[in-house]
């Protein structure tokens, strides 16, 4: 069976509709027309008959050679006859040869051989000793009416109407698909040359299939909507860019996990080919081999971690932990690393802080961020950790007076691999952020952070307080 198009399909629906109300609207109006102009014609009739009378009755027997006394005017034939039914004088339609018998202040419907409708209307008076008749005879108006010749005309019109509004609809309809078309082509050239940099072009006036801009804010994104079918390209377009965005990150993903693996993996290699060789050397490259392979390991953990958080699989194990004990702990284990660099490491906790989470992913987060500091603080700087509680939320900081962060990085230090130009010197893999804001969302919290260049940073994060139930 063939499948028509939905402009098609819309236009076969909007024609008959459209010449079905035409119909319908002037056959309506056609008959109510019709109808008043029989009730104009009958009124016209009697008030013809009425004067007729009345003239008759005030000239008497006289009235015959009366030059006043019209017996045809406005299409109403009159008559008179005497009591017997004999005519006196007047005019009738040569129409109707045969007309109904006298009968007195009543309308009597007929029609002609031709199928056209008459009226007969009689009245009767006393003139001197006998009784006089005035008939009067009328064609029914609705048969000259304008809206009867509307409604033929209408018919026979009828195969132009259809054509009209089906050219007219089609011409409508296509204009009001012109979108979706443009969406229709853009996807299928995304899905044929694989280019997420391509979008749908919503500008009006005549319009190409489909245009490439490269930029996040689209043509769509800049004209306003209109309609639900230019929301609906907006809304591809915007789908188009997270779409692009995301594969762009998976590239750089992808590409920064080859060259944080190549690395080790080179070194175990290389070590491992020495020890082949050289059995003098051969457990200093175990010892190599081993902590590489370590570090390696770490690494898979840690991508582990932040995938199962992508994916909404990281599962927490939801205890009851008091904080603020948890960072001082993790304050006592981070001073002697801190110390090696002469730096100072101190903690203002609150204490008495409880949240509900996972116990070893809550001491990944705090010693992420102590770690960070550490390695980026100068010789002889000062680390504060405190944790307070923030209306909900306990609230825990790490300060330094490092280095700090530009401005432009700030955004950026949450993305996984990505690492401060000033900062590639140091040793680390550029995950740690990446888990923490993953770890803390995890949580139900939320992160911070505020730094100054070469005046240092300071990162807080949120976690949810557990409120002691009545």
């Amino acid at each position: 069976m063939r499948r028509f198009s939905i402009t098609t399909k819309i236009t076969i629906w909007y024609t008959i509709f459209l010449v079905i109300i035409t119909i319908g609207f002037l056959s309506v109006m056609a008959y109510v027309g019709n109808v008043r102009a029989s009730e104009i014609a009958r009124s016209k009739l009697m008030d013809h008959v009425a004067d007729a009378s009345e003239e008759i009755e005030s000239f008497g027997e006289n009235f015959i050679i009366d030059e006043d006394l019209d017996f045809y005017e406005d299409g109403v034939y009159l008559s008179i006859y005497t009591e017997d039914g004999d005519l006196l004088e007047g005019r009738r339609p040569v129409e109707l040869p045969d007309l109904p018998a006298l009968k007195d202040k009543a309308v009597v419907k007929m029609h002609d051989e031709q199928g056209q409708t008459w009226y007969v209307y009689d009245s009767s008076f006393e003139m001197g000793n006998q009784a006089v008749w005035v008939r009067g005879i009328v064609k029914d108006f609705a048969e000259q009416s304008s809206f009867s010749f509307m409604l033929k005309l209408v018919i026979i019109a009828c195969p132009a109407l259809v054509v009209i509004a089906a050219l007219g609809g089609y011409i409508i309809t296509r204009r009001a698909f012109r979108p979706v078309r443009n969406i229709l082509s853009t996807v299928e050239e995304i899905s044929r040359d694989g280019d997420l940099t391509r979008r749908i072009d919503m500008q009006d006036g005549e319009v190409p299939e489909a245009s490439v801009n490269s930029t996040a804010e689209g043509t769509a994104s800049e004209a306003s909507a209109k309609d639900e079918i230019h929301k609906l390209a907006k809304n591809f377009n915007s789908m188009f860019d997270r779409i692009e965005k995301t594969f762009e990150k998976e590239k750089q993903f992808t590409s920064d996990v080859s060259h944080e693996l190549r690395t080790p993996l080179s070194v175990i290699i290389s070590q491992s080919d020495y020890a082949r060789t050289d059995e003098e050397y051969r457990e200093k490259a175990l010892e190599v081999i081993n902590r590489e392979a370590k570090r390696m390991a770490g690494l898979v953990n840690r991508l582990l971690t932040l995938s199962r958080s992508d994916s909404g699989r990281l599962v927490l194990e939801n205890d009851e932990i008091d904080f603020s004990d948890m960072c001082e702990m993790v304050a006592m284990q981070q001073e002697p690393a801190a110390s090696q660099k002469n730096i100072e490491l101190t903690a203002d906790i609150e204490p008495g802080i409880k949240v509900t989470g996972d116990d070893a992913m809550l001491i990944r987060i705090i010693l992420n961020l102590t770690d960070n500091a550490i390695k980026y603080s100068r010789q002889h700087g000062h680390i504060r950790l405190s944790l307070k509680t923030a209306g909900d939320f306990a609230c825990c900081s790490v300060e330094d007076d490092g280095i700090g962060i530009p401005e432009e990085d700030l955004e950026r230090i949450w993305e996984r691999f990505y690492r401060v130009d000033s900062s590639r010197s140091e040793e680390g893999s550029g995950l740690g952020l990446a888990m923490v804001e993953a770890l803390v969302k995890a949580h139900g919290g939320y992160t911070d952070v505020s730094s100054s260049l070469g005046e240092g940073s300071r990162f807080d994060v949120y976690i949810p307080i557990r409120r002691t139930q009545e």
